[in-house]
């Protein structure tokens, strides 16, 4: 059962873990390459925007014009070029769907004809051309412009004309519908590509961890799991040990009464007693297992309400006080005053009868018991200190497990269930306190109780709030 839902735990966590991871991997994909792009657009809206600066009309009154071109007006429109980044390039487009690039080279006039589907792209794209990519964005003009363009195929720079009329002639009218920004983006794409590899490689080596972790965790979770199942096997087993006893012997108590119809009660009064014995037996493990069951459902909840510890341990004291003195074994108390505590009355009763009880059954005649309580800086501690037959080292970890018996022949003789000790030990962690057994084989035991004072200050403040008169 354990090996399949380890398996689904696994493979649930696994899953669980790869998709993160690939999220991550995506996520940190997609804003680099926003980054990067974010970056090369921005240069090419800058380059869009510069526009009025890289194309201007220069009015030039040059006395020689009339010469050189006497039917023409002295307006001329000329582009000027400035420092273009190198890798940032315009191209304009006329209204034949002619482009003319910006510091082209020669050559360049069929190259950008590739970028022609692109004249309607208002917004950044990316494209590939020749092998290459390139990232584009297109401004088209509201009003066309008519501009009087020189073409130079060899980007000289116009101060460097002997003669400006060489300039003129060479130019051509042309209406500019619309201009394109072009970047070349091979760095950032073989950039993209490296990461994009070592994201996936990441992801594949990432996908190998997540199942160890997966199978880490399913152990992990497992544990608590399969240690609260072998407890619940083991609860089952020994519960019904210890009640396949008392029910064999009352079947073989109740067979034997039927085969002696004839005999009187008195005669079978010994059958009778056992069958009653083991009845009242059967009675308090029954009683026993529930309280358990419900503590480890949390259904047993406490009702704690101010309480006076010093008039709870008086009440047990007395009541064993008979059987103490019965068996001739002294018991004695040693109590003080003021122990308040905000606690469940019926449980701490439980407890200390529990204590007590397991006193006196191992606590040989002429032996002593001895209850004190006291108050210890944050704590109030009761102890029950016995003279009896004492716990060996090696089964004093083991007295607070749930059936377990030092001496099983002793404990079965004595009625012992093998569960009041593990009550007594949850009774006092519910108090949010601690239950701890010291013994020395043959010398005796000490049960040591200890309840952290806040839950007793409250109860004070409680007591006192109840005593004082009403207003």
């Amino acid at each position: 059962m354990f090996k399949k839902t380890r398996t689904r735990l696994t493979l649930l966590n696994a899953v669980v873990f790869f998709i993160i991871i690939a999220c991550l991997g995506i996520i940190v994909y997609t804003e680099l390459r926003h980054q990067l792009y974010a970056k090369v657009d921005e240069s090419l809206q800058l380059r869009i925007q510069q526009d009025p600066q890289l194309f201007y009309a220069k009015t030039q009154m040059m006395p020689e014009e009339d010469k050189l071109l006497p039917n023409t007006a002295t307006k001329k429109t000329l582009i000027q070029v400035q420092g273009i980044d190198p890798r940032v390039f315009l191209v304009l487009w006329d209204d034949q769907g002619n482009a003319i690039p910006v510091m082209g080279s020669a050559g360049m006039h069929d190259a950008v004809k590739a970028f022609k589907p692109y004249v309607t792209a208002s917004s950044p794209q990316t494209v590939m051309v020749d092998g290459h990519a390139y990232r584009l964005i297109t401004n088209r003009y509201d009003h066309p412009r008519e501009l009087s363009i020189a073409i130079m195929n060899d980007p000289t720079r116009l101060s460097d004309l002997k003669d400006p009329s060489q300039f003129l002639e060479s130019a051509s009218k042309s209406t500019i519908v619309a201009v394109q920004a072009i970047s070349i983006i091979d760095s950032e794409k073989a950039m993209l590509k490296e990461l994009l590899e070592l994201i996936l490689i990441g992801i594949a080596v990432g996908g190998a961890i997540t199942v160890l972790a997966g199978l880490y965790l399913a152990n992990q979770a497992l544990r608590p799991i399969r240690r609260s199942w072998e407890r619940q096997q083991q609860f089952v087993a020994d519960a019904s040990h210890e009640l396949r006893m008392p029910l064999s012997i009352i079947r073989a108590n109740a067979e034997r009464v039927f085969r002696h119809p004839d005999r009187s009660i008195l005669e079978m009064s010994e059958p009778l007693s056992m069958v009653l014995e083991e009845s009242k037996r059967m009675g308090r493990l029954a009683e026993q297992l529930l309280t358990l069951a419900r503590a480890d459902s949390d259904q047993e909840e406490l009702s704690l309400k101010p309480t006076s510890l010093r008039t709870v341990i008086d009440e047990v004291v007395h009541k064993f006080a008979t059987l103490a003195e019965l068996k001739g074994v002294a018991l004695t108390a040693e109590l003080e005053n003021g122990l308040e505590l905000l606690a469940d009355g019926e449980r701490m009763h439980q407890l200390l009868v529990i204590l007590l009880d397991n006193s006196l059954k191992f606590t040989p005649d002429g032996g002593t018991i001895r209850v004190t309580a006291r108050r210890r800086h944050h704590n109030i501690d009761i102890a029950v200190e016995d003279s009896g037959i004492g716990i060996a080292a090696e089964e004093l970890p083991r007295i607070f497990d749930r059936f377990y018996h030092g001496d099983v022949a002793r404990t079965r003789s004595q009625g012992g269930t093998g569960l009041g000790l593990a009550i007594a030990k949850w009774i006092a962690e519910k108090h949010g306190g601690e239950l701890i057994a010291t013994s020395v084989l043959g010398r005796g035991t000490v049960m040591k109780l200890q309840i952290p004072v806040k839950s007793a200050q409250l109860a004070s403040a409680s007591i006192s709030s109840k005593s004082a008169p009403d207003a």
